[in-house]
């Protein structure tokens, strides 16, 4: 993984997320691929998968993460959250880092697809660092009204005023 200066909602995250060494993890949104290296440097058995619509955002996460992609802990693939080929994999923990997508009120079909790929118990970590605090409460109340209704149990995590993390149990 390249080093340098890492953002303070990247370092926020990986503080928050709860992962076990041996954790498959999915991280919707991966862009330039930080996060994904953050994840595996804390994984031993496990890998991670990074998903992100555009080819370009997964070339650079996987250019970043050369290594851990050879070591077989970062894999990632292109595409939306509702369309990408997730075979029959099934993931202990997922999490998205200021991904507008869990901002909007239709999710159910983003949020199905989450349950059907999280292990009983796993849980789905929504992320959101906003300019505004209002946009950070705002977020939580639409991301957590749309977890409720597709059956996940919220956690609360304290964050800072232009912070929310919204995290959603996976009922089992």
């Amino acid at each position: 993984m390249s080093t340098g200066p890492v953002a303070p909602r990247f370092r926020w995250a990986m503080e928050v997320l709860s992962l076990a060494p041996d954790a498959r993890v999915l991280e919707v949104g991966c862009g330039h691929g930080i996060a994904l290296g953050l994840v595996a440097s804390r994984l031993r058995d496990g890998g991670v998968l990074g998903i992100d619509r555009s080819e370009k955002m997964i070339t650079q996460a996987l250019r970043r993460n050369a290594d851990a992609v050879r070591a077989g802990h970062v894999l990632a693939r292109i595409g939306t959250l509702a369309e990408v080929d997730l075979g029959r994999e099934l993931f202990d923990v997922a999490f998205a880092i200021n991904v507008s997508l869990f901002a909007e009120d239709d999710v159910r079909v983003e949020l199905s697809r989450l349950r059907e790929h999280l292990r009983p118990g796993g849980a789905l970590y929504l992320f959101h660092e906003a300019p505004v605090a209002a946009h950070a409460k705002r977020f939580a109340m639409v991301a957590a009204r749309s977890l409720e209704s597709q059956g996940f149990t919220m956690r609360t995590v304290p964050a800072a005023p232009s912070r929310a993390c919204v995290v959603g149990q996976a009922s089992g």
